[in-house]
């Protein structure tokens, strides 16, 4: 495993609330993407030039009312913003968990190889 999460207690934000029109982010997904990068942990080198698989867990009160695949191009961007992977075009596997919680909502991410 290259890169691990803990658990990021912010509610995970589906991408049709991150843009408006084709390329222009919203205030809502810049101000979450700004709290997302404060909590994801830091590491010294940038994973670079390497095939990737991406494991995440969505903890939702919620998880019928949003559909999986909306939720994950949100939180891979932060990880890019934050220069912990050079590019998602390198991921090559991802697996996705949403999971019932009644706690608080949020995501945790697992980068691993391929």
């Amino acid at each position: 495993m290259y890169y691990s999460s803990n658990f990021i207690n912010i509610k995970p934000i589906s991408i049709n609330s991150c843009f408006v029109g084709r390329r222009f982010k919203t205030k809502e997904f810049s101000a979450w993407q700004e709290a997302v990068l404060w909590k994801l942990p830091r590491i010294e080198k940038t994973i670079k030039n390497r095939k990737l698989g991406i494991r995440m867990y969505f903890y939702l009160k919620h998880p019928t009312k949003q559909d999986g695949d909306n939720l994950i191009k949100a939180a891979i961007d932060c990880l890019v913003k934050a220069e912990i992977i050079e590019d998602d075009r390198y991921i090559f596997y991802y697996e996705v968990f949403k999971r019932k919680t009644e706690k608080e909502e949020g995501f945790e991410i697992e980068i691993i190889e391929t």
